[in-house]
């Protein structure tokens, strides 16, 4: 008989004794689950790799147990049998409102800043991670899988060709690559980035990009953010920013695209899909108008 996913938890070699469970609702791309062991709680993820999406588990610990080290994300307690399991933080998991507060938006930029700077640190075999690439890679996946993309597809992904064109040398290091609100949590002391399975080495912009974009920051609070990474104004960094967040969009886009055929969690990737596409128009018509200004 097939295990059920409470029994294959509960048969993890990591736990002390019995154990109790509660579901633990929020993700888009796994199911979770809130573990007590004892007297100390736990979150088991269930987490295949999902190699369509470009999730490999073992990058995903790689890169989370590095993050860790550096002081930014929890340890990874134990994985095994595709079930991750973490130490439970005990705080408030951001949300968008958060990050029109500057004092939120500085603590945000030190921690990727903390983050980044890592890259002479770094051990283990990560993935390299490139939105342009990503774009490309699940527009074709997207196809193999026979799944609804728009018309105008092709053409933005000629698009997103000339905007990779537009991004100057940059140095790779160890990125989030996923930067939700919903992936921050403060404890009251410091900032923990959680769910890494997107993370890899890459382009740090990039990250920057993706609080931006995810959590709607204005022009002003950009430039702000930006101030606070860089610790001075760098307008090649804002234009990047642009760049890179109307890239962003398009990958979230086609990421729910495939999640329509593929995922089983209950959620409405079709609409998800569908407000990304309209966002990216949006995007891409705003960068490109940026850009011939330039």
């Amino acid at each position: 008989m097939k295990k059920t996913m409470i029994d294959r938890i509960a048969a993890l070699k990591c736990w002390r004794g019995s154990i109790t469970l509660e579901p633990l609702s929020g993700g888009m791309t796994n199911l979770n689950f809130i573990v007590l062991d004892g007297e100390t709680r736990f979150v088991a993820r269930i987490c295949e790799d999902r190699h369509f999406l470009g999730i490999d588990r073992t990058n995903e610990s790689h890169c989370q147990t590095a993050a860790h080290h550096i002081g930014v994300a929890p340890s990874v307690a134990h994985l095994e049998d595709g079930i991750m399991v973490l130490p439970f933080i005990d705080g408030k998991t951001l949300s968008n409102p958060d990050f029109q507060n500057t004092q939120i938006l500085r603590r945000v930029a030190s921690t990727l800043r903390l983050l980044h700077d890592s890259r002479d640190r770094l051990t283990k075999e990560m993935l390299f991670f490139c939105p342009f690439q990503t774009v490309r890679t699940y527009t074709e996946t997207a196809r193999s899988l026979g799944a609804n993309l728009p018309p105008s597809i092709d053409g933005w992904v000629n698009d997103s060709r000339f905007l990779q064109h537009r991004i100057q040398a940059f140095h790779p290091t160890l990125c989030h690559n996923d930067l939700l609100a919903s992936n921050i949590m403060d404890d009251g002391h410091q900032l923990w980035i959680v769910d890494w399975e997107y993370a890899g080495i890459g382009n740090p912009i990039f990250d920057l990009a993706s609080v931006s974009t995810n959590s709607g920051l204005s022009d002003e609070l950009e430039i702000e953010f930006l101030h606070a990474y860089y610790g001075r104004k760098n307008h090649e960094a804002f234009i990047e920013l642009q760049i890179l967040k109307t890239v962003s969009i398009l990958r979230e886009a086609l990421w729910a695209v495939i999640q329509t055929v593929m995922s089983k969690i209950s959620f409405d990737y079709t609409s998800y899909a569908a407000e990304n596409f309209s966002a990216y128009e949006r995007a891409s018509y705003e960068i490109n108008q940026l850009l011939k200004v330039r």
